[in-house]
């Protein structure tokens, strides 16, 4: 049987529909038209045209910048760091007394005390550096003043960026969070302030069940479901509606047809 179809294309922008300041990675989108309760509809798709989005989140972020040393919590600056600046970084924020340095051997950093050995609370929660300095999930102490740091650094960017709806039931998965509400996954593959672009190649389509939508919210987050932080700087989206009418129906005007 073949299927007559109307195709509706959707330009949107993080830029005046953003609900979290300048985060700019929960926007509200307010889409004209879209009931598809008419009889004559019998599939309605939703898919991905293309999208842009701006390397503008930092490595050391909201949800990865605090060090716990001898049970106490220091906050690193979030930005974009390197081996060299994050040693800058802590030792401003450290008290008196300690070194680092790092291996181009090992890729290893190794804390040092002048006076006394200290353990970095790797097992407390509120230690959310681990992966950046390498520390690992567990309380290290340091013998004879120093301590090389079990894991190397990690000074990458957020290496996969996912595209969030609840109102969509597509049936995607994600393993870290068991979340099933991603309808675009994006590669970043963009240097820093670089765009990271999207293009639908294969054609990905994704069958809607909600025949009454009006609006909804996209959230952009990495694998953990944090909120991505684009630090005041716009991504751009166009999505494309397919709405397949039964056999022999004579297609009218868009909007009296759906709504």
């Amino acid at each position: 049987m073949i299927k007559k179809t109307q195709t509706r294309i959707f330009n949107i922008t993080s830029k005046n529909s953003s609900i979290n300041s300048d985060f700019n990675s929960l926007i509200r989108c307010s889409l004209p038209n879209l009931n598809f309760s008419n009889q004559n509809i019998e599939n309605v798709y939703f898919s991905v045209l293309h999208c842009e989005v701006p390397n503008s989140f930092y490595n050391c972020n909201l949800y990865v910048n605090q060090l716990v040393l001898n049970g106490v919590t220091y906050t690193i600056t979030r930005g974009n760091y390197n081996v060299n600046t994050m040693i800058t970084q802590l030792l401003s924020i450290l008290p008196a007394g300690y070194s680092i340095t790092y291996s181009n051997i090992t890729n290893k950093y190794t804390f040092t005390h002048n006076t006394t050995n200290f353990t970095i609370n790797g097992d407390n929660s509120a230690c959310t550096c681990r992966d950046i300095l390498g520390i690992g999930n567990t309380d290290i102490t340091s013998t004879g003043l120093s301590l090389v740091l079990p894991n190397v650094v990690n000074f990458l960017p957020i290496q996969r960026l996912n595209f969030r709806s609840n109102l969509f039931s597509f049936g995607n998965y994600n393993q870290l969070d068991n979340s099933s509400n991603i309808f675009l996954t994006l590669q970043n593959d963009a240097p820093n302030l670089g765009i990271i672009s999207y293009k639908n190649s294969d054609s990905i389509k994704f069958l809607i069940q909600d025949s009454s939508i009006t609006a909804f919210q996209i959230s952009v987050t990495d694998d953990q479901n944090n909120l991505i932080n684009f630090n005041g700087v716009h991504w751009t989206m166009t999505f494309r509606i397919d709405v397949e009418f039964k056999e022999n129906i004579v297609l009218q005007n868009f909007n009296n047809i759906v709504r």
